[in-house]
């Protein structure tokens, strides 16, 4: 998206809230005096670390032109002993309509060391744009609490996460599960959840055909290869078919090239899923679904490209073959993906508490 991006210069101590509105309203200011106008449709809670706080504010911007939002940017440090906190003031202004009717996303950046990072609800609170919908993005793996202990949590209508970018992804998974089985909890979404929304949408389609439709019960063989920091969207994906298709765990084992072997009990037999890590640039290779009868039907993507095929073979025959333009694949696109739902995603839960069993049963 084509736009203008404006910061306040340098970095500032404390200020208050009507410091901050005023500070912002100054870098909405056109040339004429007049001020752009505030576009923003939500707000958004970043919590992340010095490192990720530049690609964070990146991805923000390049959303803001479909998902303008006030975004805190909350870069917190809790283990210092030193109390300290510097605000920043950004806003990302883009030109719409005939009319030249100029909008813009606004930015607050806070970095909070000592004990003030402990409490950040007392931070962010007061800067939420009221009667929109707010998100609270974790970037790096971590896990928040139960809102019962969580001021942050407490504040979102949706959490959203990213197990993939945990040290310990299939810890990580846990983790989310216990938190979304706590009544409390607001929605939870994943950022490997949405990266699976194009394969999940395809292997559908292959079975939409009403003379295709009674393949699903055949089904006895899954082979998924994925990249080796991709397991948990390996695991999110056996979970999604599994929980779909009534398919009971039965036992699960790890194979010597450090995949798992996982296999279910179906409505009309045994199915066995196969996750296999491979050297792909792509996070998930090849997603490929044998049936009884000799059908097989695959989803497969090279690297990261915009492009996947799928097909439908007969032995080594195909059948039925298509490419499909799937757009970017990165932490900009899954995020809008997330961004688009505010209530609980039912189907991704179940995948969850799926995925988790298969863990148990490891």
């Amino acid at each position: 998206m084509i736009g203008e991006f404006r910061a306040s210069p340098g970095g500032g101590g404390a200020m208050s809230v009507s410091e901050i509105e005023r500070g912002l309203a100054r870098l909405r200011a056109n040339d004429d005096g007049t001020l752009g106008a505030r576009a923003s449709v939500l707000n958004l809670i970043v919590v992340t670390d010095e490192e990720s706080a530049e690609g964070v504010t990146r991805v923000i911007n390049e959303l803001s032109g479909r998902y303008p939002s006030r975004a805190l940017v909350m870069i917190s440090d809790p283990e210092e002993e030193r109390t300290n906190l510097e605000i920043g003031l950004s806003v990302f202004c883009s030109t719409r309509g005939g009319g030249g009717a100029r909008v813009c996303a606004e930015g607050v950046t806070l970095h909070v060391e000592g004990p003030p990072a402990k409490h950040l609800e007392s931070l962010a609170g007061p800067l939420l744009i009221p009667d929109l919908p707010v998100f609270l993005w974790y970037p790096n793996g971590d896990i928040p609490a139960s809102p019962r202990c969580d001021g942050m949590a407490a504040l979102a209508g949706r959490i959203v996460l990213d197990t993939g970018a945990a040290d310990d992804p299939e810890a990580s998974l846990r983790a989310v599960a216990e938190l979304v089985g706590d009544e409390e909890t607001p929605a939870v979404g994943d950022l490997q959840w949405a990266a699976l929304s194009p394969w999940r949408s395809l292997i559908t389609e292959l079975f939409a055909p009403p003379e295709r439709a009674g393949e699903l019960e055949k089904i006895r063989q899954v082979e998924v290869q994925y990249a080796p920091d991709a397991g948990s969207r390996a695991l999110l994906f056996a979970g999604w078919l599994s929980s779909c298709l009534g398919w009971r765990p039965g036992s699960a084992s790890r194979t010597e090239d450090g995949g798992r072997e996982l296999v279910f009990s179906g409505p009309s037999g045994e199915v066995t899923v196969r996750l296999t890590p491979n050297t792909s640039d792509a996070a998930l290779r090849r997603a490929r679904l044998l049936c009884d009868g000799g059908l097989t039907f695959e989803v497969s993507r090279h690297r990261e490209a915009t492009d996947a095929r799928s097909c439908v073979l007969r032995g080594d025959e195909i059948v039925g073959e298509r490419t499909v333009h799937l757009g970017p694949s990165d932490v900009g696109a899954f995020l809008g993906e997330e961004l688009r739902l505010v209530g609980r995603d039912e189907v991704y839960e179940a995948a969850l508490r799926r995925a988790v069993e298969i863990l148990l049963d490891l």
